[in-house]
């Protein structure tokens, strides 16, 4: 029989699908509830060279880890609102591997391994750190993530919808502001520098704008990336705050609009 579920696809000219591993373990929710998510509310600004607490900012603005508020008075979440909370953060994991997960390299000092830039600061200056091995031991227990979780991250960005459509908007003059290009030459995330005389990008130069503008967006989620919420007006759902203005009163705005199809996946 097993013989047949095999041959028979291949003579139809399908693939069989692969065999999940017989130990296969989405990440433990409860590890989570009980050991992770207390991470996310330590106050961190006795600590020297650390900002608040994680849930501070990941609350308030749109980052790839958009944590539910915590309702006023209280001092953790609720289940429910972990159980979202974990939808998010699981995300951010590769199983199996903690120093490829985002999750771990982002607040994890350069020297150790880290992503080059933590908004919120550098909480662990080494991988020997408590917190760091205890989200080290829960992503490593994992071999799989969600099927919600892995589809939700399935959107494949657009290189060629970036280059013609999305990087215009970066060159865009804005009356009171400056344009984007402006700030992010030497911003996070960064822009190639034009080349004198150049009006735009050259392909090569295109090409790292994708790569570092792609991560500040959540694929086929416009309104958890940063790219769209942060210079969106706040009575519009944006963030609070964007050191070069809020350019879209609106998310019916062309621009919002041309971004939010990239992010889900438009070519």
């Amino acid at each position: 029989m097993r013989l047949l579920v095999l041959v028979v696809p291949l003579l139809l000219g399908q693939q069989p699908a692969p065999a999940q591993p017989a130990d296969a373990a989405p990440p433990d929710f409860g590890y989570y509830r009980s050991t992770v998510e207390p991470i996310f509310l330590k106050d961190r600004r006795p600590d020297e060279g650390s900002g608040a607490s994680c849930v501070t900012c990941h609350t308030k603005i749109a980052t790839r880890m958009r944590l539910q508020p915590l309702a006023e008075g209280s001092s953790g979440w609720t289940e429910a609102q972990s159980r979202d909370n974990f939808a998010v953060v699981v995300k951010l994991i590769v199983p199996g591997d903690p120093a490829r997960s985002p999750l771990l390299i982002h607040p994890l000092a350069t020297a150790a391994g880290g992503d080059a830039t933590h908004t919120g600061g550098k909480f662990w200056s080494s991988q020997d750190n408590a917190e760091w091995q205890a989200l080290a031991g829960w992503v490593r227990r994992a071999s799989s993530v969600p099927a919600s979780a892995s589809s939700a991250s399935a959107t494949t960005l657009d290189f060629a919808f970036f280059r013609d459509r999305v990087q215009p908007i970066f060159l865009k003059k804005r009356p009171g502001n400056a344009r984007c290009i402006v700030c992010h030459e030497n911003g996070n995330p960064r822009l190639q520098s034009l080349s004198p005389g150049a009006a735009s990008w050259n392909e090569e130069q295109s090409q790292k704008n994708f790569e570092a503008w792609k991560r500040v967006i959540v694929p086929n989620d416009p309104t958890a990336s940063r790219m769209l919420m942060h210079p969106l007006a706040a009575e519009a759902g944006g963030d609070p705050f964007h050191a070069g203005g809020k350019h879209w009163t609106s998310q019916n705005d062309p621009e919002w609009l041309t971004l939010a199809a990239w992010v889900k996946g438009a070519k």
